[in-house]
């Protein structure tokens, strides 16, 4: 009976060691930029990009940040559930254009926010609560009739009657479209490869009461390009080809030049790590620093764990003299 106790003792032990090894693995990458980088546990991603305002920054910001609260590879929630990544969330990579930035979300993600990379923390009296800069909650899943003001009606049966022809109105986003089953949402698509645009005259308030900048997706056609057709020649024959670089400044706030080598939080963090401060987002919860736990190719795995210390662990098991208590990963 005892022989047999040890055993199920080490099978426990074994399992539940082999059980954090796949949580770690299935944590978030943050390459050598400090920047996110999805993982060998995401199966596909959609690339956002992001036009930063020039008055995002500020000496404690040089780029821009983005979180998400539900999906793979979420960052804290507000009911406590989600990663250990609080506010602002990820480092966002930088494009190829001044103020350009992108991040190449997994599919599952159906809510991301933008933000400046800063932690404005509860206090409204301080100055960097302020500073902190948010866009109101970008919907991700896809767009249908009826989901946003720049795409009406007319809009819809245009492309999809482009869809169910020669395609031409449709460009390289042709894969973007789809008819939606799931939910019976008709034609639709997604975001992949869009740009997310703030209106700078258009504020709403988080539940916080938090200013956060209220914008769009927009079709992005490199370059700092974008407008609301598929494709570039159609934009500028619509009126509504833009480019980022153009974007005005508020009245209200003067424009600032973008800083560089600058802490991006308020708390003397590296770039790329999470603030330990409370967070002033949206779905702001974790107060908790997230360590980073591997490398492996330049690139750092965070986790709770180490791959050195649960190699022990097993190690232990085997030998028979191992007291492992199970923890829930995210």
């Amino acid at each position: 009976m005892k022989k047999k106790l040890v055993s199920l003792l080490l099978a426990g032990s074994v399992v539940a060691s082999m059980a954090a090894i796949a949580s770690v693995s299935a944590s978030a990458i943050i390459d050598d930029n400090g920047c996110y980088a999805p993982g060998d546990n995401v199966e596909a991603t959609y690339r956002y990009y992001f036009a930063m305002p020039d008055e995002w920054y500020s000496s404690n910001t040089d780029t821009a940040g983005i979180y998400w609260w539900s999906g793979t590879d979420s960052c804290n929630a507000v009911d406590g559930s989600g990663g250990t990544l609080g506010w602002p969330g990820y480092k966002a990579q930088r494009g190829d254009v001044t103020n350009l930035y992108y991040v190449d979300c997994p599919t599952d993600v159906p809510t991301i926010v933008w933000n400046n990379y800063v932690n404005g923390g509860t206090d409204k009296d301080a100055p960097i609560y302020l500073e902190a800069k948010q866009a109101s909650d970008a919907q991700v899943e896809f767009c249908s009739d009826g989901d946003s003001d720049l795409y009406d009606t007319a809009w819809f049966e245009e492309m999809e009657e482009s869809y169910n022809g020669d395609q031409a109105l449709l460009g390289d986003y042709v894969d973007n479209f789809f008819y939606d089953e799931e939910y019976d949402a008709g034609f639709s698509f997604v975001y992949d490869n869009m740009i997310y645009v703030v209106d700078l005259t258009k504020t709403s308030e988080n539940f916080e009461g938090k200013k956060t900048y209220v914008g769009d997706m927009y079709f992005y056609f490199g370059d700092g390009f974008y407008g609301t057709y598929p494709t570039k020649e159609q934009s500028e024959a619509k009126g509504t080809l833009k480019n980022i670089a153009d974007a005005p400044a508020t009245s209200d706030q003067p424009t600032t030049t973008t800083p560089s080598n600058v802490d991006p939080t308020n708390n003397n963090n590296k770039p790329g790590q999470p603030s330990t401060d409370p967070a002033s987002s949206t779905k702001p919860v974790s107060t908790s620093d997230t360590p980073a736990s591997t490398v492996s190719g330049g690139a750092v795995q965070t986790g709770e764990a180490s791959y050195a210390v649960i190699l022990l662990v097993v190690l232990a098991a085997v030998s028979g003299v191992v007291v492992f208590t199970r923890k829930k990963y995210n």
